[in-house]
């Protein structure tokens, strides 16, 4: 489980939601709000940014700022856990000159203003998990953040958000092209399991210094010490894996050798066939940007399978692989393949929430919670239904309706 960190560490600041300059109410037929059954004839009262109201038959408070809708849903604002947006280049940010980069971040790249990240807030998505490419084993750290927002540090959620990690992926990246020792699953798993104990090593050796247990002082190291936070369960690792091969080489290095915090995403291909051994560990799978597989005569649907067996699922596009504002579209085709529509609906929003573990801040509408909120003029499944209205920290950041 993760804990949740101190939100100043590596960044002198703390992630903090702006107030806005009234309350808003924002009231609709029907309510989604992913900790609970529907709810009709729901209002949400937001103020300083959190959630202070949600239920049926409630009434504006004074001054607020109201938005009624006499059709449509509402329901916590998106999550996608594993894109490549906001940052100069427009995708994928790798440094593939060395297999294992744990001190580079996202953080630093990341545009206030950006096309991608407003996309993707239009379409729902209001809190995103920016993550390096998979050109190298190790990619970096990747950083957890509102798509809008008046400044950085109030659209900051986490950093580090998670440790990017690429397997082999079939023979594709991160392999090591130049035939040296990452150029087969062998060479790459086996460099990757020695790094992350000498990493966790490195930290317990800290960690006793720091509590007067151990006489002597460690040496600084300035590629593993970014990754102390991972052994203090402050953020997981996100790994890049596909079929049934690197998922479980991922558990078994990750979670069963060294006990870290895990999610893996993309998860598909023949992961399904190993899905009770999956469920038993609790690891969070994060399905896409595919969501079936062929398999002999039939097409499975990876996130119904999974899910069906008992695994945490969730949803993520791997943008812009896939364009950010096709989340909604995603787990429309989960549904299409078996996956069941409140699991589609949870693994948009709480999942992925629980799955990173900012869960006390976003993926339902729960008071105390950040109040990011979405109305749909329909199904929230239907990729015909954009969204009407989206809310991020209390502000109204996009209005179809009015527009």
């Amino acid at each position: 489980m993760i804990r949740k960190p101190l939100l100043a560490v590596a960044l002198g600041v703390a992630a903090t939601v702006g107030a806005q300059t009234a309350p808003l109410f924002v009231r609709a037929p029907r309510a989604f709000p992913m900790d609970g059954p529907p709810v009709d004839d729901a209002a949400i009262v937001i103020e300083d940014g959190r959630i202070t109201a949600f239920g049926s038959g409630l009434e504006p408070p004074p001054g607020a700022e109201v938005h009624a809708f006499d059709h449509g849903v509402m329901m916590p604002g998106f999550v996608e856990l594993h894109c490549h947006v906001g940052v100069p280049q427009g995708g994928d940010i790798n440094d593939s000159v060395l297999p294992h980069n744990m001190e580079l971040r996202t953080l630093d790249l990341l545009m206030q203003d950006s096309p991608e990240l407003e996309r993707a807030m239009r379409s729902g998505v209001t809190t995103v998990l920016v993550i390096p490419g998979s050109g190298s084993t190790i990619g970096g750290l990747g950083t957890l953040i509102k798509t809008a927002g008046p400044s950085f540090d109030e659209r900051l959620v986490r950093f580090p958000g998670a440790l990017k990690i690429a397997l082999h992926a079939r023979g594709g990246n991160p392999a090591r092209r130049a035939g040296d020792l990452g150029y087969g699953r062998l060479g790459l798993h086996h460099m990757l399991k020695v790094v992350l104990r000498d990493a966790r090593d490195y930290h317990e050796a800290w960690s006793a210094w720091e509590r007067g247990e151990s006489a002597t002082k460690p040496e600084f190291n300035p590629r593993l010490d970014p990754l102390r936070g991972l052994w203090r369960h402050e953020f997981p690792i996100i790994f890049h894996a596909y079929g049934q091969n690197d998922t479980m080489t991922a558990v078994r290095v990750a979670l069963w050798e060294l006990g870290a915090d895990m999610i893996i995403s993309h998860g598909v291909y023949d992961s399904f066939k190993i899905a009770d051994v999956l469920a038993s560990t609790g690891v969070p799978m994060n399905i896409g940007p595919r969501q079936y597989e062929f398999d002999e005569s039939e097409f499975v649907g990876n996130a119904a399978a999974l899910q069906a067996a008992g695994v945490p699922v969730s949803i993520c596009t791997d943008a812009p692989v896939v364009a950010q504002d096709q989340l909604q579209l995603q787990a429309a085709m989960a549904v299409r393949m078996g996956l069941p529509v409140e699991c589609a609906l949870r693994g948009l929003t709480i999942e992925n929430a629980r799955a990173v573990g900012i869960a006390d801040r976003v993926g339902s509408l729960t008071v105390g919670k950040d109040g990011d909120v979405v109305v749909f003029p329909g199904d929230p499944l239907d990729p015909r239904n954009a969204p009407l209205l989206v809310v991020v920290d209390g502000r109204v950041t996009s209005d179809r309706s009015r527009d």
